[in-house]
């Protein structure tokens, strides 16, 4: 069984099941557990799931100029090799390229805010998170970060003055505070309800497992 935890003395509430995942775009356990929990939430039915994603850097300290990672996320944040986080994406059927760059990753947050405020944060950050992963776009460039977005329905001429600003800085921040609050250390991290938290890259039926639980706390 997965580790569930109750976080917050939330009462039960009622309507859609809010599912809020904190997340980081170069983060490949958030890849990965994106991919899983979107699997999850397809078998226990997504009528009545809101999916929110929030903001937390795991890097806030990156230089805004990109530079090629071939180990240096597994020396800053202790992760798995390239190779190894290579196989277990391609073993779920996922592009995982090691030709990618690294940079300080504030904007693509702030452009996320500015599609949840749209509805469209989650198809948004997944699109653009699956694309950096397979070596396909680079994010961190506000052209192709813009193209992303206007794809998935967002307005070009907004997205290019959000990113010509410091649009949505504070909901970035309010974001981060928040998962300080839960005591969020690293990502992903889900909460689900309100009330019960998932912590790290679980498997699809741990993630089914607490979707059920917090719906049966609202019966």
């Amino acid at each position: 069984m997965t580790d569930i935890a109750t976080v917050t003395n939330a009462p039960p509430a009622t309507g859609q099941l809010t599912v809020e995942v904190w997340t980081d775009l170069g983060c490949p356990w958030c890849y990965l557990g994106s991919h899983r929990l979107r699997h999850a939430m397809n078998r226990a039915g997504v009528a009545g799931i809101t999916l929110m994603l929030r903001s937390f850097e795991l890097d806030p300290d990156a230089s805004a100029e990109p530079m090629t990672i071939p180990e240096i996320l597994t020396r800053k944040h202790g992760l798995p090799t390239q190779a190894a986080m290579q196989a277990q994406a391609a073993a779920e059927g996922l592009p995982f390229s090691t030709d990618r760059v690294h940079a300080n990753s504030f904007d693509v947050h702030r452009v996320l805010q500015l599609a949840n405020r749209h509805g469209a944060g989650a198809v948004f950050f997944e699109t653009v998170q699956k694309r950096y992963f397979a070596g396909e776009t680079n994010p961190y460039d506000h052209t192709s970060l813009t193209e992303v977005a206007v794809e998935v329905g967002l307005d070009g001429d907004e997205v290019r003055a959000v990113l010509a600003s410091d649009s949505y800085a504070q909901q970035v921040r309010r974001d981060e505070r928040r998962a300080r609050e839960l005591g969020v250390t690293g990502v992903p991290f889900v909460l689900l309800g309100q009330r019960f938290a998932v912590a790290g890259a679980q498997s699809i039926d741990a993630y089914a497992q607490a979707i059920s639980r917090a719906r049966e706390s609202r019966s």
